[in-house]
């Protein structure tokens, strides 16, 4: 089982993808310092995230470990110009909605203080683990209603901008708000995060409904809590650990992934590797075919 990337970061890669096209990325250390300076505003919000983003990481992760993610920025302000601009030009930096000064403020503080272990690199693409930054989507208090066009999460009065491309390569954007409980859905990717899509017949609608517990009867891993699985008696239950029988990744537990028919740890710094995937850093070196190590902080 592998952990979900955050919310923002996975709203800026589907934004990316259109426009171009939790892996932890590195070992803990102590928190590091406030945002410090004036109260952000609206105008420079941007640079300043950008720059507690590409600080925390240069803080965290060393030169070969930024390289191993794909960050190849040669200092941390090179590594936010690049990062700002990137998001400038998915229009990150035209939010449609009311700037809230006080949560950006703790955005920033919150993102100099993350755990080096939340960190995400995906290349010139940074993130924190949406627990650990829990007021960074609240930064802007988006006006775009439920099917406006978009350009990222900000804009949305309500959850998520979602991007798409249609067979003829004509991009689309929309607000699509995840149904609360009780709401109808599709699949489990309408509802919100912690919950289900309860379909009697699918691919009938369904109504969206809590995530259920061991022993719950399921039609898939998605049905199920997230620490467990839909097991082959259509019930869920725990995920195995390493060592226990696996078909497939959904099997395992968080930190170990299928090997064949057994679930194994992901690969520790200098394990072979063919990719990212197989590796607990999420950074298989292809020069070398091993696995990179974390990051071990400052």
């Amino acid at each position: 089982m592998r952990t979900h990337r955050p919310v923002l970061l996975a709203a800026l890669l589907s934004a990316v993808a259109v426009a171009m096209s939790a892996v932890p990325g590195c070992g803990d250390d102590g928190a590091g310092a406030s945002s410090g300076g004036p109260e952000p505003t609206g105008s420079d919000f941007l640079t300043r995230y950008a720059k507690a983003l590409c600080d925390r990481t240069f803080a965290c992760c060393d030169a070969a470990t930024r390289a191993a993610h794909g960050l190849d920025a040669s200092s941390a302000d090179a590594c936010a110009s690049t990062f700002e601009a990137l998001l400038a030009g998915i229009g990150a930096g035209e939010v449609k909605g009311t700037f809230v000064p006080e949560k950006a403020e703790a955005c920033l503080a919150e993102v100099g203080a993350a755990p080096c272990a939340e960190l995400q690199i995906l290349g010139v693409l940074l993130g924190v683990d949406d627990e650990y930054t829990p007021s960074c989507l609240d930064a802007w208090d988006g006006s775009v209603p439920e099917g406006g066009t978009c350009n990222t999460d900000w804009d949305c009065a309500r959850d998520r901008c979602v991007h798409t491309v249609d067979a003829s390569g004509q991009r689309t954007s929309a607000c699509t708000a995840r149904a609360a409980a009780g709401e109808p859905c599709s699949s489990a990717f309408d509802c919100d995060e912690a919950l289900r899509c309860d379909q009697p017949s699918p691919p009938s609608a369904g109504t969206c409904a809590p995530r259920l517990g061991v022993g719950g009867a399921c039609k898939g891993s998605s049905d199920c809590q997230e620490e467990l699985r839909c097991g082959e008696d259509d019930t869920c239950q725990t995920r195995e650990q390493a060592g226990g029988p696996c078909t497939s990744d959904e099997d395992c537990a968080a930190g170990t992934t299928c090997d064949g028919a057994a679930c194994a740890p992901l690969g520790a710094a200098g394990a072979p590797c063919t990719s990212s995937w197989d590796c607990a850093s999420s950074a298989c070196v292809d020069a070398t075919g091993t696995c990179a190590d974390v990051c071990k902080g400052s």
